[in-house]
Parts: structure tokens; C-alpha cells; sequence
């Protein structure tokens, strides 16, 4: 997580408010990332066609429980009960079924 932080063009403050499970709906204006214009330029977190938006109860079958915390366009970080956080790649999930919506 502090590498996708340091590495992160996207809104810093959008992205630490993400690791503690909070929403901010726009880029916050203030951080580095929205100085230098890039913020804007990435979608919102509603913005991503995924089947697992943030918040979405999510199970994996040897990390358990867990809850989407971050969806990029091309990785999903979850928060898993037992083991933490786990940044996945949305191609791999698909492809291998690793994640199944809970209900």
C-alpha cells in the first residue's frame, strides 16, 4: 500500500481517505498529484467498469473475507480479514475466478 501511495498519480488525499475505507468523491485540490494536474486526469473510483466496485463483499478462496477498498484501472486492492491488504490484477481475477461477490 505505501508503494501504490508513493507511486500514485491520482489524488493522495483520495487515495489514503480509500485506505481507511472513506470515500472523497473529488480529487482534493490541495495534494502534489492535484498540483500537478494529474489527478484529474484518472477516473473516479464510479468511473471503472468493474465487477467489483469499492465497497463490494468480495471472497477469495485462501485469503477468506474480504471488502474492495480500491479499483484501478487495472488492479483491485481488497481487504482481506485474515491477511491484510492484497492488490490484484483485474485480467488474473477474471481469468482465474479469484474473487467471488459475497451476498
Amino acid at each position: 500500500m505505501m508503494r501504490g501511495y508513493a507511486e500514485t498519480t491520482e489524488c493522495r488525499r483520495q487515495f489514503l481517505l480509500g485506505y481507511f475505507g472513506e470515500q472523497l468523491d473529488q480529487p482534493c485540490g490541495n495534494c502534489d498529484t492535484c498540483s500537478a494536474g494529474t489527478a484529474q486526469e484518472h477516473p473516479g473510483p464510479d468511473d471503472h467498469d468493474t465487477p467489483f466496485p469499492v465497497e463490494t463483499p468480495v471472497e477469495h478462496s485462501e485469503w477468506g473475507a474480504g471488502v474492495v477498498m480500491r479499483v484501478e484501472d487495472d488492479r483491485v486492492t481488497v481487504l482481506f480479514d485474515e491477511v491484510g491488504y492484497k492488490t490484484l490484477g483485474l485480467a488474473a481475477i477474471l481469468e482465474h475466478g479469484l474473487l467471488r461477490t459475497r451476498g
